[in-house]
């Protein structure tokens, strides 16, 4: 009798223990599903807003090749920053981040991270 009972009990172990897999395929589920919240955290943040953008363009571009893309986007330099090919612009009109695109911006992100660029007083 005794016997039976620890076989039933050694099986119980047996089956409420998942494979290695199973449990990996979870532990890939939870990861990706942090990541795309980071992603989309981090895009809410980076998102330019009240109209001030931090514009970076190719670096392989012409220097100053930034002033150009602002104002091609309607938009005006605020500031500069330690490089010729990164600037703050601002503009009132909607869509200023889509137009800065479409001008030639390869990165567009939201003004208040500026200070992650040296900045000088002009351009």
């Amino acid at each position: 009798m005794h016997r039976g009972l620890l076989g039933k009990t050694f099986q119980f172990m047996q089956q409420s223990t998942p494979p290695i897999s199973k449990k990996l395929g979870q532990y890939r589920i939870v990861g990706i599903n942090l990541a795309v919240i980071l992603v989309v955290l981090s895009a809410a943040a980076i998102v330019p807003r009240n109209g001030q953008a931090l514009v970076i363009v190719a670096p392989w571009s012409d220097p100053g090749r930034v002033i150009n893309v602002i104002a091609d986007a309607g938009g005006s330099v605020m500031n500069g920053t330690g490089s010729p090919y990164a600037a703050i612009a601002y503009s009132e009109e909607p869509g200023f981040a889509f137009r800065l695109f479409n001008s030639g911006a390869m990165l567009v992100l939201d003004g208040s991270l500026a200070f992650f660029c040296r900045s000088t007083s002009s351009l």
